[in-house]
């Protein structure tokens, strides 16, 4: 009885010594926008805040990490904002927090060599590495340049990039929409030619970070300290002074597995536009991301996957990010 007395007794002194850091995990893929994780890590700004992040890297972004946050195995996520909008449509159980950034070039519309206007792809096969909303409202951008209605084609989603080349590289799909670097030997080995990418629409993939809702609801706090850790990795990210130690965190953590060269990161680095000013986070995440959760959830009306008629502030809620941004961006 007296041992059970002593482990409760030392249980409440932990939790009211000051500066202990409270443990929620983050989950994420390997993509060079979402590398600030490690920047917060490493750098103790999080410790600084008071809070300690378990980065969980998974190997796979829609069975791993989506499914982990879904099934709230993680605290937080990165993902590509349309997936979590898909998410709340089923169950209103996440809220978006912040827009970090948006692919810029990191998705690419490639037509098979065989074809040569997009305007042939009209009844045929696209094959994609998801299905997801976010992937088909850039395909609708894409094909509204041919004034073809999205269910003018098919959808084929074939998850693993490498298998998703080898079906286009035997004429089985009429065009694809891939990632780096699979997506682009199609077009080295002349099996497909490059049509768009994401950073022809600008915005039109934007990425960032959601939470558990009852965790924001119960814990506000929690989430600021996050915010706060986050935002003085951006801005310590976006000072060139520091790039040389930021690539020397990304070995060590995200591309562990990948010695990649600096130009080699630098390459990376143009997949994605990372809000690193106060102006642009501020229009991002007051203007931009609530515009962009109206238009994805009317195409998903359009399109009849709608479940829940919930209005665009159901879905995000950015104030304490902004607020964090005005006080670290000066």
């Amino acid at each position: 009885m007296k041992f059970k007395q002593f482990i409760l007794l030392l249980g409440l002194i932990s939790w009211s010594l000051p500066g202990l850091a409270e443990t929620y995990k983050l989950g994420l893929v390997e993509w060079m926008p979402w590398s600030t994780a490690y920047v917060a890590q490493q750098q103790g700004f999080w410790q600084d805040a008071g809070i300690d992040i378990i980065v969980k890297q998974f190997a796979n972004y829609e069975t791993e990490n989506l499914k982990a946050f879904e099934n709230h195995k993680t605290d937080f996520m990165l993902s590509m904002l349309g997936n979590v909008i898909e998410m709340i449509n089923h169950s209103p159980e996440y809220v978006i927090i912040y827009e970090h950034d948006w692919s810029h070039g990191g998705d690419l519309f490639i037509l098979h060599q065989s074809l040569s206007r997009l305007e042939q792809i009209q009844g045929k096969k696209i094959g994609v590495y998801t299905r997801s909303a976010p992937i088909q409202f850039f395909i609708k951008q894409v094909l509204d340049k041919a004034k073809i209605n999205v269910n003018e084609v098919k959808l084929v989603e074939i998850a693993n990039t490498y298998d998703l080349n080898q079906a286009f590289k035997k004429g089985k799909l009429a065009a694809i929409v891939s990632y780096d670097p699979e997506a682009s030997k199609s077009i080295k080995e002349k099996v497909g030619q490059l049509l768009f990418t994401s950073a022809d629409f600008p915005g039109v993939i934007p990425e960032g970070i959601s939470v558990q809702k009852p965790l924001l609801e119960k814990h506000p706090e929690v989430v600021k300290k996050f915010l706060q850790g986050w935002l003085r990795a951006v801005q310590w990210q976006a000072d060139p002074s520091n790039k040389a130690d930021f690539y020397t965190i990304l070995r060590k953590t995200m591309f562990s597995d990948h010695p990649h060269t600096d130009a080699e990161l630098d390459a990376l680095t143009t997949g994605g536009k990372i809000h690193t000013d106060l102006d642009t986070i501020l229009t991002s995440n007051q203007q931009d991301a609530p515009t962009y959760i109206k238009e994805l959830l009317l195409y998903l009306q359009q399109t009849d996957q709608l479940i829940h008629s919930l209005q665009p502030q159901d879905y995000i809620q950015t104030q304490i990010a902004i607020t964090a941004a005005q006080s670290i961006f000066k």
